[in-house]
């Protein structure tokens, strides 16, 4: 399991408990120093755990945040969960919710706008790499009798390297040029 530590709060952190980094990422943009967070792969792909009770952020998908157009929904479902364990600090979460997904929303227009350049857009591509959700936001139909993947799909990253905004910017930037 690993730890990733915010800036120290006033009150006791929630400690909180996710699957991937990725997920991470978005769990420590929307409650900021008010969370620590834990990677444990046993949990489901969308589910966080908080005060000992595991919730589904949403559908329980492995490559959901490959499109990280999903990513402030994903976050708002956070944002309750988290808002529910700590009411005290609801207006918070609300804040960090918004700020970081107006300044992402703007990062996700551009990397649509290269994608709709992308080799593989209109095309049946094999999900042979567990990418569904980034081929579809590609453009690309995934199709068993399809073509395989690209080569460069197969190099992009599993996961962020860090449960932190930029690193999950850096990974949905990875994923993006693999498939220019």
């Amino acid at each position: 399991m690993t730890s990733i530590t915010g800036p120290a709060i006033a009150a006791e952190p929630l400690e909180v408990t996710v699957p991937t980094r990725v997920l991470g990422a978005i769990v420590a943009a929307e409650g900021g120093a008010a969370v620590v967070i834990h990677v444990d792969a046993a949990l489901g792909p969308a589910d966080i755990r908080v005060g000992g009770a595991v919730h589904s952020v949403a559908a329980s998908q492995r490559d959901l945040l490959d499109d990280p157009r999903n990513a402030p929904r994903v976050g708002a479902g956070v944002r309750k969960i988290l808002s529910a364990a700590r009411p005290d600090l609801a207006a918070t979460f609300e804040a960090n919710h918004k700020a970081w997904t107006m300044t992402f929303v703007r990062k996700v227009l551009g990397w649509n706008a290269r994608l709709a350049a992308s080799p593989v857009r209109g095309k049946r591509i094999i999900n042979s790499l567990d990418r569904a959700a980034l081929l579809a936001w590609a453009g690309a139909v995934v199709d068993p009798k399809g073509q395989p993947a690209p080569p460069a799909l197969a190099r992009a990253p599993k996961d962020a390297t860090a449960a932190t905004l930029e690193s999950y910017v850096a990974y949905v930037e990875a994923l993006v040029r693999s498939l220019e």
